[in-house]
């Protein structure tokens, strides 16, 4: 008779390294990651050193007696890790006090926590003085229907070094400045706003750790704010077309700036950005922008977003301005058919130097065709000699004509890659 293998029945997903299974039982609800511990005990060791943990309060309705809170506190307390990377809360419009009875729970060394909620009502959220988490805080999201208040003298988060405000409101107006000078090594800050009363109407921004900051307004109809900056900043990203913003000190050390605020702001912020070497900018104005005495000596890559007109007065005076450059993007939206009596601008007077030494990459979303379009099109590509790849993106409109008129600009190129192609709609990654 021939031998058999003998068939045995392994668990093999137990053989797994605990780096894969974590990820797999990160995939699931936190209680059901407990419950699996039941198969083997290498599960439930695996369950106990999780070094991330997901807390969502709308899948804790059907669970018996055992609230939500009291949950939470038995799944952290039957919990190993000595650290933790992150801790997420997702409340929902069932519990409406965030008043940090859950930092009050937590034993282990905390790295990132996020809160959010989605209360009809905002829940208060504070910050009890004498936890042991605060001084181990790297990164701390709050999200949603939130009240940030803030004890005096405030805590201290002494790690913290990335704060994310997001739809958040305020107790006080000083709230915010007070969070912030509890935070004394703070790199990266993210503040967006939704509209409405969020408490603040002045924001004083004053951190000399900060490095990166992000302001976004969700809602343009939202009443004019004064936002005061000053901290010496790498990066620079404003999206709010109603606020006013102060720059107390230039910035010599900014490398990148996304600007989409209104035409008076942008102008009055163009000037700081002399060492800036990635610049994107959106323009609502057909108004000529001035530059005079602006050079961007440093500025390498290039995004213009034109929302009325592709004006060609701003491109040529970026790029009489901008002598290193060596990447343009341009991005015209246009919000209506503009019909207005063409006006002759006089080309400078010398082709840009980023035109003649450096420039190499060209790419124009939504080409539309018209003739200052081609005007600027042809004079790029005649006086690009460095231009190595040139894509340009048009509408549907029209295609066929425009489609042909490019590719007899193309006939001046000799090094350069010209790509044509229909215009897609752009994705938002977030």
């Amino acid at each position: 008779m021939k031998n058999r293998s003998k068939i045995t029945n392994r668990d093999k997903i137990s053989q797994l390294p605990d780096d894969l299974l974590f990820k797999i039982l990160s995939l699931i609800p936190i209680r059901d990651a407990m419950s699996r511990c039941l198969l083997s005990k290498r599960w439930k060791l695996v369950w106990k050193m999780m070094p991330t943990l997901d807390f969502d309060e709308n899948s804790y309705r059907n669970i018996g007696s055992l609230g939500f809170e009291e949950f939470f506190r038995t799944s952290l307390h039957s919990h190993e890790a000595r650290v933790l990377t992150s801790l997420n809360l997702k409340l929902s419009q069932h519990y409406r006090d965030a008043e940090c009875q859950f930092l009050l729970i937590i034993r282990h060394i905390l790295l990132e926590i996020t809160i959010h909620s989605s209360s009809v009502s905002c829940s208060p959220v504070r910050f009890p003085r004498y936890l042991n988490i605060y001084k181990t805080l790297v990164v701390m999201k709050l999200q949603g229907r939130l009240v940030v208040e803030v004890s005096f003298p405030p805590v201290c988060f002494q790690s913290l070094k990335s704060l994310h405000l997001l739809r958040v409101n305020y107790r006080r107006l000083e709230c915010l400045t007070s969070l912030l000078s509890a935070c004394p090594i703070l790199e990266d800050l993210f503040i967006e706003r939704a509209g409405g009363d969020d408490g603040i109407k002045l924001f004083n921004i004053s951190v000399p750790s900060l490095r990166r900051l992000s302001i976004l307004e969700l809602d343009s109809n939202h009443a004019s704010r004064m936002c005061e900056i000053n901290t010496p900043l790498k990066y620079l990203k404003i999206e709010d077309k109603r606020s006013r913003f102060n720059f107390v000190e230039d910035m010599p050390n900014l490398v990148e700036a996304h600007v989409k605020a209104d035409h008076y702001e942008t102008e009055k912020l163009l000037r700081l950005f002399s060492s800036v070497q990635r610049l994107s900018i959106h323009f609502f104005s057909s108004k000529f922008l001035h530059l005079v005495g602006t050079i961007f000596k440093q500025l390498l890559h290039l995004e213009l977003h034109m929302h009325n007109r592709l004006h060609r007065t701003k491109i040529l005076s970026f790029l009489k301005h901008s002598p290193n450059l060596q990447a343009l993007k341009l991005n015209g939206k246009l919000l209506g058919s503009i019909r207005k009596k063409r006006r002759y601008v006089r080309k400078p007077s010398s082709v840009p130097k980023c035109l003649t030494f450096h420039l190499e990459s060209l790419e124009w979303r939504g080409y539309a065709g018209r003739p200052e379009d081609k005007e600027i099109a042809a004079y790029i590509l005649r006086n690009a000699r460095c231009l190595k790849t040139a894509k340009v993106s048009y509408g549907k409109k029209h295609n066929l004509r425009i489609v042909k008129e490019l590719k007899s600009l193309s006939e001046v190129l000799t090094s350069c890659q010209l790509v044509i192609q229909p215009q897609r709609p752009e994705v938002s990654i977030e």
